[in-house]
């Protein structure tokens, strides 16, 4: 008598236990439906893009700009790396003396 309630016991902690888990109150308060649907409309807003904030991204007019010149910056050290790599390699570096005057161009009016 007594395994046979042991086993009732068991059997209904082992099923109890991970529904329980799983859904915690909702299942009991008949919120169950409810939650699933929050979640879901939560996840859509979400991959929407919602969730409030102004600014188009958070980023100012200036933050963009400096980093357009950190990015000109770069590319043009990298231009510069190059231009040098291929003048010892006795290469013609026309070209990229163009670029590089481009891109310092480039960077002189982003900085105004």
């Amino acid at each position: 008598m007594k395994l046979n309630k042991f086993l009732k016991l068991s059997l209904g902690i082992f099923f109890a236990l991970p529904t329980s888990i799983f859904f915690g109150n909702e299942m009991l308060a008949n919120h169950l439906v409810e939650k699933i649907d929050y979640e879901i409309q939560k996840d859509n807003l979400l991959a929407c893009g919602g969730g409030g904030g102004g600014g188009g991204g958070g980023s100012s007019p200036a933050a963009r700009k400096a980093k357009k010149v950190k990015k000109a910056k770069a590319k043009l050290n990298f231009k510069k790396r190059q231009l040098s790599k291929l003048a010892a390699a006795g290469e013609p570096i026309s070209d990229l003396q163009t670029e590089i005057e481009a891109l310092e161009k480039e960077i002189e009016e982003l900085k105004k």
